[in-house]
């Protein structure tokens, strides 16, 4: 299961996709130098605080590399003896690329790249006007897209067997390298990172914006 925006464990078809297919899942995350690179500290910290969050969910399983995922993933299913390789769907121009690519690197070697599910309640394209062409104003959208529906949360499995063996580089110190060690305390503190805290989140617009928000979402 390659990790990418969707660093959490409930509700996610692709990794419940990996489970069902194999006795073990190695969940991998690989930091990419095309996006890691521009990011300033801020972002750094709170994907790394978020990828340490993970990792303890999963009791420490968590592989990870850092390069080109073209390269890395390929090695790391190689590694493993790996049949197939799980992701959610990424539709942004530099993230479909890139596993296009990744995805011939892995056929190159018989393994089967397979996308299931999306960050998105409904994918982009899903929901379209009766011509084909997308929508260019919110509301018919939305009237379309609740006549069309979107799926229930994913169910998850009754196990997931995690497999750690795999050499991982060190989580503890990522986002700190070029902050020294005082790099948790430099700065403005971020939000609260993890799925536990999302959720959190969730539950406070819930029970204290959600009804506001047919005024709200105008601002």
């Amino acid at each position: 299961m390659w990790f990418r925006r969707d660093l959490r464990l409930a509700d996610h078809p692709a990794l419940y996709a990996a489970a069902a297919g194999s006795d073990e899942v190695l969940p991998l995350f690989v930091v990419d130098p095309h996006l890691w690179g521009p990011a300033g500290v801020p972002r750094r910290q709170y994907l790394a605080n978020s990828l340490r969050m993970l990792d303890a969910d999963m009791g420490g399983a968590l592989t990870l590399r850092r390069g080109n995922p073209v390269d890395i993933v390929a090695a790391v299913a190689q590694e493993t003896g790996a049949s197939t390789v799980h992701i959610s769907a990424d539709f942004g121009p530099y993230g479909a690329a890139r596993d296009v690519a990744v995805e011939r690197a892995l056929a190159a070697i018989g393994v089967e790249l397979v996308r299931t599910g999306s960050p998105y309640a409904v994918a982009p394209g899903r929901v379209r006007k009766g011509d084909g062409t997308p929508y260019r104003v919110y509301s018919p959208f939305y009237r379309a897209w609740l006549g069309h529906g979107w799926r229930g949360p994913a169910a998850p499995p009754d196990t997931i067997s995690w497999a750690s063996d795999v050499a991982s580089e060190q989580l503890s110190t990522l986002g700190q390298e070029q902050l020294g060690s005082n790099a948790i305390d430099t700065g403005p503190a971020g939000p609260p990172a993890g799925e536990a805290a999302a959720l959190a989140r969730w539950r406070h617009f819930h029970d204290a914006a959600l009804d506001n928000y047919a005024n709200d979402r105008n601002r």
